[in-house]
């Protein structure tokens, strides 16, 4: 058992141990390394493949981008705090990336939706029509940046409903900025589920913050239709029925009665604030 021997039986030897047993130092290192070589290639793992689309960067965006997001936002911001909503707010990105978790309402006029809509999203009038239908994921409500948006989110709040929330990032708007950053060309649809580059941006001066490549209409006369706006929001306030319903003899008929209310004590002058 000395130098000439196997040695498979060392690992059960202390150096000294080996030594009086009359293993060679020789031997006791040559064991010792062979068993350090073993151990390494026993633990030894092929490395993972990376996936490519891991921890990928996002796309590089341009300061103009960041630029046209925060002046979308600070116009939404006036409308979510008039309406007391800051805290029920989805942002874009949560909402391109997961859609599927939540019902989206698009609380514009309806000519404005003639022109074109985030993919997927309903009207008030299907709203309306059937409000049980919504009732199982959150209801996220837009509208060009958020004014409409806001009074028609208050309003449900205020007749029980849960569970609802705004776009922020500057609403549709926001919407079109982002996607078109990230390289959509049609980031919105058409009534019969087309895709379009077509946005519906209420007033001129909106045009400009809509995204690269988006083709913009506007009312003619904004201030009217917001006036309007207004008062379909007043209207639902008191139960006169659909958000986007609202003719002109419904207008004339109640105009004295919403005017009078306008000016008692404790109201806010329009826009319309709760």
């Amino acid at each position: 058992m000395g130098a000439g021997g196997s040695v498979p039986e060392l690992e059960v030897y202390t150096d000294e141990a080996a030594l009086a047993a009359g293993y060679t130092p020789e031997q006791i290192s040559t064991y010792k390394t062979s068993m350090n070589l073993k151990k390494s290639e026993d633990s030894f793992e092929e490395p993972e493949e990376e996936d490519p689309d891991m921890d990928a960067a996002p796309p590089e965006l341009p300061p103009e981008f960041f630029e046209k997001q925060e002046q979308l936002k600070q116009r939404q911001a006036a409308s979510t705090a008039t309406f007391q909503l800051e805290d029920k707010v989805v942002g874009v990105d949560e909402l391109v990336k997961t859609s599927e978790k939540f019902h989206i309402l698009d609380a514009r006029t309806l000519d404005e939706i003639a022109v074109s809509r985030i993919p997927g999203a309903h009207t008030t009038a299907s709203f309306y029509g059937h409000p049980k239908d919504f009732l199982d994921k959150p209801l996220v409500v837009y509208s060009t940046v958020g004014y409409t948006a806001g009074g028609f989110a208050r309003e449900l709040i205020n007749e029980g409903y849960e569970n609802i929330k705004t776009l922020g990032d500057g609403g549709l708007l926001g919407y079109t900025l982002y996607q078109t950053a990230h390289g959509a060309k049609e980031p919105l649809a058409k009534p019969d589920g087309t895709p379009t580059n077509q946005v519906h941006t209420f007033s001129p001066d909106l045009a400009e913050l809509a995204g690269e490549g988006m083709e913009c209409t506007y009312f003619k006369d904004p201030t009217s239709v917001l006036d309007m706006t207004n008062r379909r929001i007043r209207r639902v306030l008191h139960g006169w029925g659909d958000f986007n319903e609202l003719d002109e003899e419904d207008e004339s008929s109640n105009k004295a009665e919403l005017d009078e209310e306008d000016a008692a004590p404790g109201r806010f002058k329009r826009p319309w604030k709760v």
